[in-house]
């Protein structure tokens, strides 16, 4: 489902199911697995990855729809692993692979960068225009990140290619190729990583603070 790497004191996770990288219980879970490895090795970065063309399509649909309980455990989960994300003790960037949809869109407003690969690829949230309901906890993280009008396409259920991406909120820096993709999200690591750890935390908690405290309300009255 994911898999960690670890070298020079980058972190590396990478999705990977084969398929579309849905998240379901079990990856969001093997993903904060990884994230408490992270810690263990003290790591300066995390760099979360997907599979070629592919970042991530959101939900398991298949626990999706097993039952209101799944459902709402998962929704949770995801809630839980965007505060963690959001508020994690190093800096995380995000080279988004491919398309990036719904939850997956998600995991994009909770990194500090987000570097995309151009291409045919949708991002944003489809919930709507699938007749489904974006939690508001997420959608707190979504007002932090999206200026308007782009904010109100979780209301149409909305797309975006990954330049209008980049106009809404979800992609920083667009590149051409895989290749540039990983080493621009290497760069953007490394460069995050010279700013002192506690001084990093300090701020970016600082600038963060009203909206992580608006989503642990919002995740609090699931």
């Amino acid at each position: 489902m994911s898999t960690y790497g670890y070298r020079d004191g980058t972190a590396s996770i990478a999705l990977d199911d084969g398929k579309v990288n849905a998240l379901g219980s079990a990856t969001l879970a093997q993903l904060n697995e990884h994230l408490d490895r992270a810690l263990l090795d003290r790591a300066s970065s995390v760099i979360l990855t997907g599979l070629p063309g592919m970042f991530s399509a959101g939900f398991d649909l298949g626990e999706v729809r097993s039952g209101t309980s799944a459902r709402e455990h998962l929704r949770r989960a995801l809630i839980d692993l965007e505060l963690r994300l959001f508020a994690f003790t190093c800096p995380v960037v995000i080279a988004c692979t491919g398309h990036a949809l719904a939850a997956g869109a998600a995991l994009l407003l909770a990194a500090d960068r987000r570097i995309g690969l151009d291409g045919p690829f949708k991002l944003g949230f489809n919930e709507a225009a699938i007749g489904t309901a974006i939690s508001p906890a997420t959608i707190e993280l979504a007002r932090y990140r999206m200026p308007m009008p782009w904010f109100e396409s979780l209301i149409s259920g909305q797309t975006f290619s990954p330049h209008s991406a980049q106009d809404a909120g979800l992609l920083d820096v667009i590149v051409d190729s895989e290749a540039r993709l990983i080493e621009e999200a290497q760069t953007i690591a490394d460069n995050l990583a010279q700013v002192s750890p506690e001084v990093f935390q300090e701020m970016r908690l600082s600038a963060r603070g009203p909206a992580i405290e608006r989503i642990r309300l919002e995740r609090s009255r699931l």
